[in-house]
């Protein structure tokens, strides 16, 4: 199924409604407060939805999660991302991004001056609660999958880098060293987390198929790939993270992004990208899911 968490025009965003979207309608899950109330009840069947359905293009779209218990992000998942085949890893890397980051389809990203990369990602919405769970149990924990912006401002990352004495592992030697910034500070200024515009369900959406994923500035590709590119798929990360944290209904796993084409990343490593500085519209898209689309917009003061 294809779920979405809609409004009606008329009444602004107050009331939030959980939706089944159907031959290009939207029909109000019965009795849900939330789509989080829907993954936490889809052990029970399919929901009763109303008769009579609004044509899509008639509602406002939200993040289908507004507000995710957790969401944990996959980096350097992709030899793209990484900047070569001659490199991999041997574990996941993870990194987390603020709930109160999350937008929706339609609405502006604010770019701070020094610029932002978009992202494009897989991401998984877990279902039931899950913790040390091997692949296969954390593949059946997985609700449905949505489009994800991992929204960065790489500037903030080197900005925040200093200085410590360290171990050299070659040497052996504690020196003054220079340390990578964190990446908190980067990823999760206000609006860095758009998602939706719906999610679907696994018998929908085969994540064991190769999917296209690609994101466009003004109609320029700036990013191509796809699925296959990832080395740890959803499952996997989902199963890693449930060994140290446990995920709870309605959290969210996203999976990593693609690389840059050539003609977006020209001389630079995948880390150095940022968008052209100006407005634009951001489109990201992942076949047989959906497209993403969002206004870039400079933060106030940039």
């Amino acid at each position: 199924m294809k779920y979405c968490t809609f409004t009606l025009p008329l009444e602004g965003s107050r009331r939030r409604r959980a939706g089944v979207v159907k031959d290009g309608r939207v029909f109000e899950v019965d009795g849900a407060k939330s789509l989080v109330q829907v993954i936490e009840e889809a052990r029970w069947g399919e929901p009763q939805v109303s008769k009579d359905g609004i044509e899509l293009e008639e509602v406002v779209l939200h993040a289908p999660l507004p507000r995710p218990g957790k969401i944990l992000a996959a980096i350097v998942n992709t030899k793209g991302m990484l900047g070569g085949a001659d490199v991999t890893l041997d574990r996941p890397r993870i990194d987390m991004k603020a709930p109160s980051t999350v937008v929706g389809q339609g609405t502006s990203v604010r770019a701070p001056a020094t610029g932002i990369r978009p992202e494009v990602e897989l991401a998984a919405i877990i279902g039931k609660r899950t913790s040390g769970a091997t692949e296969a149990e954390a593949a059946a924990s997985i609700f449905g999958y949505t489009i994800l912006d991992d929204v960065t401002a790489p500037a903030d990352s080197r900005a925040d880098a200093y200085e410590a004495y360290r171990r050299d592992k070659s040497t052996g030697e504690i020196r003054r060293t220079t340390m990578r910034g964190p990446l908190f500070r980067s990823k999760n200024h206000d609006t860095f987390c758009p998602m939706g515009p719906w999610v679907l369900t696994p018998d929908e959406f085969d994540v064991s198929k190769v999917h296209r994923m690609t994101t466009k500035f003004d109609g320029d590709l700036v990013q191509d790939g796809s699925t296959a590119e990832y080395i740890f798929g959803p499952a996997r990360l989902a199963s890693y993270i449930s060994g140290f944290l446990t995920l709870e209904p309605g959290d969210v796993v996203s999976c990593g992004s693609v690389g840059w084409t050539k003609e977006a990343l020209k001389d630079l490593d995948p880390t150095e990208y940022v968008l052209p500085p100006r407005g634009g519209i951001l489109e990201l898209e992942i076949e047989d899911l959906g497209t993403l689309s969002n206004h870039v917009a400079p933060a106030q003061g940039a």
